[in-house]
């Protein structure tokens, strides 16, 4: 009998403790988010080539303040369709810090300052449109101003260029009409090539990227005739190191594959990449690291 009520009395005070323990919100002051801070600026400077403002966005490394002599390569990173250089890829702020600092700390990639342009206000794309001559402004306007401004190496040696989707076709597109200008191209889920139809079962994405993408290309094979290059500008694309870098189940991975086929024909410093993956963010977020590093391998041998 005693053995039964101390059973008994066992469960009441489990069952007191139960009903003491209420469930409360946690307090946000004692925890902080694991983010990256780093020196990243937003500016603006009025374009004449465009006629309005254009914004681009920088990132400088950790070590900048610290050490007012130093001079750093830059890359140059392009924001898909739709986007703008508060954001590429969709990806937070605190992720791509994350990367960066994950980077530059164990030294798999060179501190550099990552100037994040913006193709969008106004009109979108990288090539030059009626109304809209944006490759103009990009090298003549843009890299000038990053060049005064910042503490940057200014020659082809210490120069990368990489991007998203419409953001990869365009460092493509860039590295094959201005080779003098890059060491190296990574190109992510690139808009290059002959494109594919979108999503499937989705058929306005597919429409709608027809649409866009196909003006892009006609736009490309207007500036770039691979067919029919020049021996003096083939021989300054091999100059440039280049990467194309598609999931396997991205929309655009068969263009990818046809533009590495027939790079490689011609003889260009070119190699191809894939991981299982989409046309998706968490894709570019892999990817931008393997785009710091690649741009650190090929970035002339003084900066490392």
């Amino acid at each position: 009998m005693k053995k039964i009520l101390a059973i008994a009395a066992l469960a009441l005070s489990f069952a007191a403790v139960a009903s003491a323990q209420t469930i409360k919100e946690q307090d946000p002051a004692a925890h902080q988010p694991r983010v990256f801070p780093l020196n990243e600026q937003h500016l603006v400077f009025h374009s004449n080539i465009l006629g309005c403002d254009k914004n681009f966005s920088v990132i400088l490394p950790k070590s900048y303040n610290k050490e007012p002599d130093r001079k750093y390569p830059v890359l140059y990173l392009l924001h898909g369709h739709g986007e703008n250089d508060w954001e590429w890829a969709n990806i937070p702020v605190s992720m791509i810090n994350e990367v960066v600092t994950r980077e530059t700390n164990d030294g798999t990639a060179a501190e550099m300052i990552i100037v994040k342009p913006n193709a969008t206000e106004y009109q979108s794309g990288y090539f030059n449109q009626e109304g809209w001559k944006y490759e103009e402004y990009f090298f003549n306007e843009l890299i000038p101003a990053v060049e005064k401004n910042f503490r940057v190496i200014a020659d082809k040696g210490h120069r990368a260029i990489a991007g998203l989707s419409m953001g990869g076709g365009g460092s493509f597109y860039y590295g094959l009409r201005h080779p003098d200008m890059f060491s190296s191209v990574y190109a992510i889920s690139a808009a290059v090539g002959t494109f594919g139809s979108g999503p499937k079962g989705d058929a306005a994405a597919s429409r709608a990227i027809r649409g866009a993408q196909g003006a892009a290309q006609e736009i490309f094979n207007s500036r770039v005739d691979l067919e029919n290059l020049t021996k003096a500008q083939l021989d300054a694309i091999k100059t440039v190191a280049i990467t194309l870098d598609c999931g396997d189940d991205d929309f655009l991975f068969d263009a990818n594959v046809a533009t590495f086929q027939q790079m490689k024909k011609l003889g260009a410093n070119i190699q191809f990449r894939s991981r299982e993956g989409t046309h998706a963010t968490y894709y570019w977020y892999d990817s931008l690291g393997k785009a710091l590093e690649y741009a650190t391998r090929h970035f002339s041998e003084q900066c490392k």
